[in-house]
């Protein structure tokens, strides 16, 4: 299921699930509310409201940085590394425990603070901010089922041919095969019926800035229906992905759209292995010379354009508009409803003299859109969760939504949360047992029987071109900003580090997995981008930890002790999110 920024997913009790974007992944634990903040190529923002998350970040783009935000404060990291939070909230209290690499921690009223690999830090309420250090919990169920799925990463076939970008491609092995030596390069084939075609077993969504997004029915479905190409091979369908080497761009559906089918009717089919894409939204023309050319692989017979921005669409050949002709009525279309209990067969006569048009012809009515009833109320409020930023200022995942300082709330009682041991608590703070009756699960969201899990992946926006916006920000392809701030990675004045933490740093739930592969940097060749190249793997060099906070009151760290602004946060931070594809990744 594709989502994007202002989404929002609640994991009900008993339920996991797994977000990934990019070469992250979130997984999910029961009773886990979270929204999707912001997806830049600078920075990545989730919103976590209450319940508990694990993040696994394998590798970000260039000055791209990843925020985990709690109604109590924020988490960042600038390259791979592990994380887990927790938020209770009925404390109100985040609870961030780093397993890597390290992150910064910042809050309102100027708070920050380095998070060591191996530790854990508690932050109280939300303006002011308590903190206090914990003793990191063991492994729970939780934590070993991430695990598991690290490792099934880890062991995925797909990523030899798949950049390891693309969403869901590691859930292409159990489901299909792969032909490594084809004319068009590695190819694989799903395991569907004779009379399966792509495109046919899902329906469509109408989501800004896009309009119309493909969702495929089956589990395997997002990375071959948002990257690559289809192909009749043998008899049989196969996905061609792009280059292993290129960063992936995404599209919400690579299909052609077709006129002259009969009155009221919308039809669609695949493009081929070297056919051209012509998005349907308002993008750059540097957008549709890199959503064709990272989605294009070389082959006998297969020219790779230098520029597709002035291309003749209208004029290429595509192999696939007999087979893989797919028609619905255009009110069913624009509903959401299923193309194969709607398909509408079309004669091959009137298919061989279709016409080729530019954007679906669809106009959405909301009194007829088919909607999925829950199967219960969600036990989590309407209204949208807000948050506290890298910079200290509450936001939220609604659309529109202007940052500000967060209001000033009494602070309130510390209290030592369930199942953890506190191991420098703040000086003058004082602190109470947990009201929780003995035997409660020390985190939140905790379920004792793990159930089947439901992945979802991140759809980023069309890329904006070269130029730099009027408030200095560069564009999504231009190379990254070199005027752009990061957290503070080095050292704390007076950085001792607790000697309990010392003894025990926070244990991982099994051992590390091989690492994932990782992409080939691209050499820079006529008419194709540069591909950026991936963080490495590697841990930075060690850094001291910080002392333990004596309270939130205390003066404001120095300027090296939070993370920069960047140039476009100080003079546009106050204005509302963009729904044009050109300003999303």
């Amino acid at each position: 299921m594709p989502l994007g920024p202002g989404d929002r997913i609640f994991t009900d009790s008993g339920g996991r699930a797994e977000i990934q974007i990019g070469r992250t992944y979130i997984r999910m634990e029961g009773g886990t509310d979270i929204s999707i903040v912001e997806v830049t190529p600078w920075n990545v923002s989730i919103g976590v409201a209450q319940g508990a998350v694990h993040v696994h970040n394998y590798g970000l783009l260039p000055e791209q940085a990843l925020h985990v935000n709690t109604p109590s404060g924020s988490a960042t990291l600038n390259s791979p590394g592990e994380l887990r939070v927790d938020v209770y909230a009925d404390q109100p209290a985040a609870l961030f425990t780093e397993y890597s690499n390290g992150a910064f921690l910042t809050g309102a009223g100027g708070f920050s603070s380095d998070l060591p690999a191996g530790n854990a830090l508690e932050l109280v309420g939300s303006n002011p901010v308590t903190p206090e250090w914990m003793q990191p919990a063991d492994p729970e169920p939780f934590d070993s089922w991430s695990r598991e799925r690290d490792q099934q990463i880890a062991r995925s076939i797909s990523y030899r041919y798949v950049s390891s970008d693309i969403g869901g491609a590691y859930e292409l092995d159990a489901n299909g095969d792969w032909m490594p030596n084809s004319p068009y390069g590695a190819v694989w084939f799903p395991r569907v019926d004779r009379d399966w075609a792509p495109y046919r077993n899902g329906h469509w969504v109408n989501h800004a800035p896009w309009g119309s997004v493909w969702v495929e029915d089956e589990p395997w479905g997002y990375a071959p229906f948002h990257y690559g190409r289809w192909v009749v091979f043998n008899g049989r369908w196969g996905w061609v992905p792009g280059p292993v080497e290129a960063h992936p761009v995404w599209s919400p559906a690579l299909v052609v759209f077709a006129g002259g089918a009969g009155g009221g009717v919308s039809a669609w089919f695949p493009l081929g292995p070297g056919e051209p894409y012509r998005p349907w939204y308002p993008c750059s023309p540097r957008y549709v010379d890199q959503v064709n050319i990272t989605n294009l692989r070389p082959a006998p017979g297969i020219r790779i354009q230098a520029s597709y921005a002035g291309f003749n669409f209208r004029a290429a050949v595509f192999a696939n508009r007999s087979s893989g002709f797919s028609a619905m009525r255009q009110e069913d279309f624009a509903a959401g409803r299923r193309v194969r209990e709607s398909n509408v067969v079309i004669n091959r006569t009137v298919i061989n003299n279709i016409t080729i048009i530019e954007r679906p012809v669809v106009e959405v009515d909301r009194r007829v859109i088919v909607t999925r009833a829950p199967a219960r109320p969600v036990p989590v409020a309407a209204v949208r969760p807000a948050f506290i930023n890298e910079h200290g200022l509450n936001v939220s995942a609604r659309v529109g939504f202007r940052s500000a300082p967060p209001p000033v709330r009494p602070a309130p009682e510390v209290r030592t949360l369930p199942g953890h041991r506190m191991v420098a608590p703040p000086a003058g703070v004082r602190t109470t047992a947990p009201n929780s009756a003995a035997g409660a699960p020390g985190r939140p969201g905790q379920v004792d029987t793990p159930n089947p899990h439901t992945t979802v992946h991140s759809m980023p926006a069309p890329q904006q071109p070269t130029e730099v916006t009027p408030g200095g920000r560069p564009a999504v392809n231009g190379g990254g900003n070199p005027n752009q701030g990061a957290p503070n990675q080095g050292p704390h004045p007076g950085s001792a580090r607790p000697p309990e933490l010392t003894a025990k740093p926070a244990p991982r739930p099994e051992a590390e997995p091989a690492p994932r592969p990782t992409p080939k940097a691209e050499g820079e060749q006529p008419g194709r981008p540069v591909a950026p190249a991936p963080r490495p793997e590697t841990a930075p060099a060690p850094r001291p930890a910080p002392n333990p906070p004596a309270r939130a009151t205390e003066p404001k760290p120095g300027p090296n002790q939070k993370p920069a602004d960047k140039p476009q946060d100080k003079n546009n931070k106050d204005k509302p999110k963009k729904d044009h594809p050109d300003d999303k990744n």
